[in-house]
């Protein structure tokens, strides 16, 4: 959430012609909900078949065919079997999901859990000490003692509890991006300003954490 990161964040920016984040009114309390804009299409070609006046021919392609379709058949999970990437498509629903949260749960202190949310980010990025490479927003560490328990953190646990439910629903989104995307929706959903966000940040052990 840097300032420095601004240039490199920009294709997340929730600006209304090139982000993926567009704000529009979801409700009386003037939430800005956001919807992806698809910037990408795939487009896909087909040849009729040619008519052949041999047979024998015209059977050798059809089980040429038929054996090509059975090999990608049988093997198409091996082709396709990788680690798991996200789009920009993807960390869009996660957006989503944090932003229909806030919309729904109006439980929490003067009625939103929006405050507590960037309070989450902060905290989670402030803890960053240069010298020792330790804490900041790249780990998570938030998540063990005694940094959960630290007074400064009082309260934190309101907020990571109401993310975890999105966390429940895309598993393969690291908590270090949820807590800082999650922070960022905050300010953007309350009607603040546009925050550039990017992905990337890592989970780490709780031999990490700060001291």
């Amino acid at each position: 959430m840097a300032a420095a990161r601004t240039a490199s964040c920009a294709f997340l920016r929730s600006t209304p012609a090139t982000s993926p984040f567009r704000p529009v009114v979801r409700s009386t309390r003037a939430l800005l909900h956001t919807q992806v804009r698809a910037s990408t299409g795939r487009g896909y070609a087909s040849e009729a078949p040619k008519e052949n006046s041999s047979s024998v021919a015209l059977w050798a392609a059809i089980f040429g065919l038929g054996g090509a379709g059975s090999y990608f058949f049988l093997n198409g999970e091996k082709t396709h079997k990788g680690p798991f990437e996200a789009t920009k498509e993807d960390y869009q629903k996660v957006y989503d999901e944090i932003a229909a949260r806030l919309a729904d749960y109006t439980d929490y202190d003067d009625g939103s859990y929006g405050p507590v949310l960037v309070l989450l980010a902060w905290h989670a990025s402030g803890t960053y000490d240069k010298e020792t490479g330790t804490g900041g927003s790249n780990g998570a560490t938030m998540r063990f003692p005694p940094e959960s328990e630290h007074a400064a953190n009082t309260g934190l646990k309101y907020a990571r509890d109401f993310l975890e439910p999105v966390k429940t629903k895309f598993p393969w989104i690291t908590y270090s991006d949820l807590w800082t995307l999650a922070g960022s929706a905050a300010i953007q959903e309350l009607g603040g300003p546009q925050i550039p966000w990017r992905p990337g940040r890592e989970d780490k052990e709780a031999a990490t954490a700060p001291p």
